[in-house]
Formats: structure tokens, sequence, C-alpha cells
């Protein structure tokens, strides 16, 4: 009877104390104050119940979330700033990391089991929770047969492009990574070093539960939580006592901790005030209402390439970041941008950016933000073109805009029209391109597709215009070359010198004759392979490009010894009618792919029999339609294999 009791109260408080919230809410707004007090106990008397069902302390296999210095979580938002809550709740944000649950795992867990060579990972649900059976990763024993353990899932990372998931360890709230990723798009499994550009991993390498830097809290957690706090334990990375204030990016991740602003606005007659006067409120950060360095440097907290010294190091494992939204960002760590001496620290700077100090990888925006005119001598933020929050008259589902949080109108040429707003008439004379045409907008010209990430190409943030002798010195793609694909690089320098009076560069042969995009494809990096793979699928090239002279390229990179380069050349080829049906496990043995690209090839020869083929030389299609072989082969055997690393 005691127990039935007990679930009634419980039943009650879960169910009358969020109603009554509501009815003080309202009546505060109408009797002015008075109510407020009233709507803070039972708040309180909710938090209270919440905690008491399910408390953090007693959480002793994973991170946890607790509510210190000055942090209270977004849950305190939600009731005075219902629009601003939805539209957060509803970013990738916010799911950025979760507690793992059958609302936030998206990949399937029941009766899937996935091999690398023969170490099996087997994974269940179980109820509410999600396991995995595996090889024990600490097992030390002699024989080739590994001892078997099993491993729960207790968080989730990324909830847009791809899912990991971190397991229990056994030591602390320290997580490890399950050596396995879930891409979204495609519905699949794939190993986590398969999901990322990484030199190729040898088959034969025993794969083991992924543990950089101690795991999630010596790597994730910097960006992906909250005020993330490591504390390692006495043994170091080993194990961890790890918290956060959050997981995922919260609202206190760019307004900053919100204890002070709760507490004195608990009079409704303040709230009224502050409301009518249109002033800021001191209590709390309002990014648009910084200065544009301030503003922008709250989403450079993590959206930089940084390093902290020694003494900060070890001052955020057990503090977490001392940075707070409307502070010097510069005062709390190094940026790293591509003229930093980097010597003192263990940096490698190729894995962020290109040659010539432009960033080359997705996720550090704010380092090419930082590069760029528009900011440096005028007053461009991130927030020039991004809101973190839909307003409330943008017409587009909440979906649609989380993509990537433009503001509306900014996926055209308003967002750089609202600044240079002289070029709104004349812009042909100007851009020299068809106005509304691919070739006119700004950021097709100004901001290429050259930064690399999450298996796509995406917009440099870095806003300059092209320059031939940037992609010679550099090798990376140009504005020009990226939409012509079957165009050189002399025909490209000939058009900017004669519109521009860019200076035209000394090129070699190659560079002059054939198309820019084959040279890329053919001898370029991985990391410049994997920008043409994708600029072969992407549709104002192929529009403008035509298609079927591409099946050669795509086929090649098809065998590429990296995954994501298999990878993307395959959905490029993918959207092709004739290959829509296409199957290829790009993860696989090598001779399927190989089969695959063989494949390729006879509907090629078969269409250039047909003379389905643009002909020319730019592409290795000699004028009697005959593929040029000799060439393709020499520029293959010129390629890249450096190792690339991206640190995406």
């Amino acid at each position: 009877m005691e127990v039935e009791a007990l679930l009634i109260l419980v039943a009650l408080a879960f169910g009358l104390v969020p109603l009554v919230a509501g009815v003080c809410r309202v009546w505060s707004r109408v009797a002015g104050f008075g109510v407020g007090v009233l709507w803070v106990a039972a708040s309180a008397a909710f938090g209270w119940t919440v905690a008491r069902h399910r408390p953090q302390q007693e959480v002793a296999d994973r991170p946890i979330e607790v509510r210190e210095d000055g942090y209270v979580s977004s849950q305190t938002c939600r009731s005075c700033h219902p629009h601003n809550y939805a539209t957060w709740y509803a970013s990738y944000h916010r799911t950025m990391t979760q507690v793992a649950t059958p609302e936030s795992v998206v990949a399937p867990f029941d009766g899937v089991e996935l091999d690398w060579h023969g170490q099996r990972y087997r994974l269940e649900r179980r109820g509410d929770e999600f396991w995995v059976d595996m090889d024990d990763p600490e097992w030390t024993g002699e024989g080739d047969e590994a001892a078997r353990v099993q491993r729960r899932i207790v968080m989730t990372t990324g909830s847009h492009q791809m899912q990991a998931y971190w397991l229990a360890t056994g030591h602390g709230r320290k997580a490890d990574q399950l050596p396995f990723d879930y891409n979204i798009a495609e519905q699949q499994w794939v190993p986590h070093h398969a999901s990322f550009l990484r030199p190729p991993l040898d088959p034969c390498q025993k794969m083991t539960v992924l543990a950089p830097l101690g795991g999630w809290a010596g790597h994730c957690i910097k960006c992906h939580s909250t005020h993330g706090q490591a504390r390692f334990g006495p043994t170091g990375v080993t194990e961890a006592d790890t918290r956060v204030a959050e997981f995922g990016i919260a609202c206190e991740a760019c307004h900053g901790p919100g204890e002070e602003h709760i507490r004195v606005n608990r009079d409704p007659r303040r709230r009224y005030d502050y409301h009518l006067s249109g002033e800021s409120d001191p209590t709390i950060v309002q990014p648009a209402r910084l200065s544009h360095r301030r503003s922008s440097e709250t989403c450079g907290q993590c959206h930089s390439v940084f390093y902290l010294d020694n003494a900060r190091a070890m001052d955020w494992m057990v503090h977490g970041f001392r940075y707070r939204p409307g502070d010097v960002l510069a005062e709390t760590r190094l940026v790293v941008q591509g003229h930093t001496d980097v010597r003192e620290f263990d940096v490698d700077k190729a894995t962020y950016f290109w040659s010539d100090g432009m960033v080359r990888v997705s996720g550090r925006e704010f380092n090419g933000l930082i590069e760029t005119p528009c900011y440096q001598r005028g007053e461009m933020s991130c927030l020039s073109c991004h809101s973190m929050h839909k307003p409330a008259d943008d017409p587009r589902p909440l979906k649609e805009w989380a993509d990537d949080q433009l503001k509306l109108g900014m996926d055209g040429d308003e967002a750089c029209l609202q600044c240079h707003d002289s070029l709104r008439t004349g812009i042909e004379e100007h851009t020299h391109h068809k106005p509304g045409s691919t070739g006119s907008r700004c950021y097709n010209c100004h901001m290429p597709y050259t930064t690399y990430g999450l298996l796509k190409a995406i917009r440099s943030h870095q806003v300059d215009s092209p320059t031939i002798a940037a992609s010679l010195e550099t090798g990376r793609p140009n504005a020009c070359n990226q939409c012509h694909l079957n165009r050189t690089l002399r025909w490209a320098a000939e058009y900017l010198e004669a519109w521009y009076g860019t200076p035209r560069p000394q090129m070699t042969e190659e560079e002059e004759t054939i198309a820019a995009s084959i040279l890329w494809a053919l001898r370029g990096d991985a990391g410049q392979r994997a920008l043409m793979a994708w600029s072969m699928g992407w549709k104002p090239a192929c529009e403008i490009s035509g298609t079927s002279w591409m099946l050669p390229y795509l086929a090649q990179l098809m065998i590429d010894p990296y995954d994501v380069v298999r990878f993307i050349a395959y959905r490029s080829l993918r959207k092709l009618e004739m290959f829509r049906s296409l199957k290829f496990d790009y993860v696989g043995p090598v001779e399927p792919h190989k089969a695959a690209a063989r494949r390729v090839m006879q509907i090629w020869n078969s269409m250039l029999q047909a003379a389905a083929t643009p002909r020319g030389e730019p592409i290795l299609v000699d004028p009697q339609g005959g593929f040029r072989a000799d060439v393709f082969e020499r520029l293959r055997r010129q390629r890249d294999d450096e190792p690339v690393l991206l640190n995406e």
C-alpha cells in the first residue's frame, strides 16, 4: 500500500506541478507581479521531483550533467523564452551529444552484427538500453582468440550526417568510442576510419575501441558539450569523473551562465521594465548585441582551430574553459591561423590548412572568417548570415532552417548585397555572367567549395577572389575550374586576366591543355581527390560541364586507397540516371571495387562508340572521339600518395 501511495504522489508531482506552473506563468503576466514566487516554487518542486527520479550523481558509468559555476541548464530558459527554446531544441547544436536513449539513437541495434576482418561486434537492444558484445579491449591473455565482454552504449555524438556511439569502460565516467559509426543518409554502419579522411588502415590491422586522448572526455567534450570538465583521475586518462553543465551546445554556451539572470528576473516588474526600455539585460549575454568581433568569438570558441598551453590545459581539465561569451577569446586560448608560429606546440597545420594558410576542413569556419577583409575592415560576423534561432515570421519548416541555420534569404546574393549595395545594379558588369545564373552568384566565386568535412565539400568561409596562381601554389581548386570542370587552368586564367586584370601565371603544358579537374582527380592528394569526387556530383557543375565525360575519373576514384574518396565518387556517380541502381560497398574488399569500376568503364566505352561524349582535348578525348588512355595512365602514376589526415 505504501508503494502504491508513493507512485500516486510521483504521478501527481509529474502531472500536476507542471500544470500549476503553467497557470502561474499566465497569472504572473496578467497580474504583473506577486505570483512569480509561486511559479519559482512550482518549478523548484518539479525540478526536485525529476532529480529524485534519476539523480545524476548516481550515474557512475558515463559523464554527468552538474549544475555549478552559475550554469542552470536550458530547461530554465523554456518558460520565459518558449520560441527560442523550441528553435534551439530543433537544432543540431542540441544533439551534438546526448545520453543514449531510444529517442536519441538513430541506428538499428537489435540483432545487428558488424565485422572487421574477423573482429565481431554484436549489437543488441535491451529494453531502453543498447549493448555491444565485443572483444575485450583490455584483454592481455595469450593466443589469437580474445576474451569477449559486453559494454553498454551510454552516449551518442551527432544526429545530422552521422552518429558515433560511446561505451561505458568501467573506469569511472570515462567513455570510449565504438569503432563503427552510423551514416544516417546511407543508413549504413561503417568503420570509424571510413567516416573521415584518414590514411588507409591495413585490413590486417586489429581495430580496437577508439580512445583518443582519454576518449570523449579528452577531445569531443570541448565542443560537443556546454562547460565540459574532463576531470581525469590520478592515474591519468584511463579513468575520469567527467561532468558537463549540459550535453550538446545549449543556451548557456552562447549566452553565458544563467543563474544570476534567473535570480534577478524572478521579479516580473524587472522583466517588464527591460522589455519596455529595449536595453540589454546585463545579467545575460546577447551575442547579437555584441561587437562583430566578440559576437563571432562566441561561435569561434568551438568553430576554430585552437590550442592550450600546458597550464591552461591542466586548468581546463579540472574547471572547464574560463571563456564566457562576450570575453576576448584570445585571452583563454591560442587561435591558430595560417601564419601562426606553432613550433612550441604539437601542431600539424597541414591537417587543418592549405599551404597558404586558408582553412581546408569543416568545423573551423571562424578561422576563415577572421582572415576575411569584410571582418577585418568591416563588421561582418557569423550572425551576418546565420541565425541561432529561427524568427517567428520565417516560413521555412524548422528542419529546413536547422540544416545550416542560415537567415532567410542568405542562401542567395543578399548575403553579400546587404553590405555591397552598390552591386545591386549592373551586376552583370561585375560577374560577366547572366544575372541569376550560377556563375553570377556571389558566393560561388568568393566562397567556393574548397573546404572538406563529413563526406562532402562545404563553402570556404574566408571570402576571397579566385586566382589561378593560388591554385598552382597550393593545389586548392578555384571557383572557375570547380564549376567549369571540363576547362583548363589556362582557360580560366585568360578570362580572369581579361575581365579583372588578374596576372596570368606560368604553367606547364599539362596545366595548359588538360582540364584542371582531371589533374586534381588523378594527380592530387587525397583531399583534392575528395573535392573533385564531390564536384563531379555538384548539380551546377554537372549542368555546365556535362557528365558523361566524367565516368573514367569517377571510376578511378572508386578504387582510390582512401575510403571516403571511394564513397564520394560512388555517391556522385549514383546521381546519374544510368547508375541510380548501382550497388557498391565502399568499405568492403578491393576486388568488388575494381569490378564496379570496370562496369563503369564498359558503359563509358559503349557511350564513346555511340559518340555520346563531348569531344575535346581538355577531357582526354581526342577530336576523333578516342580516349587518351596513355595520358590518363601517366597522370595516374603521378598521384600524390603522401598520407593525408584532415582534422574535421
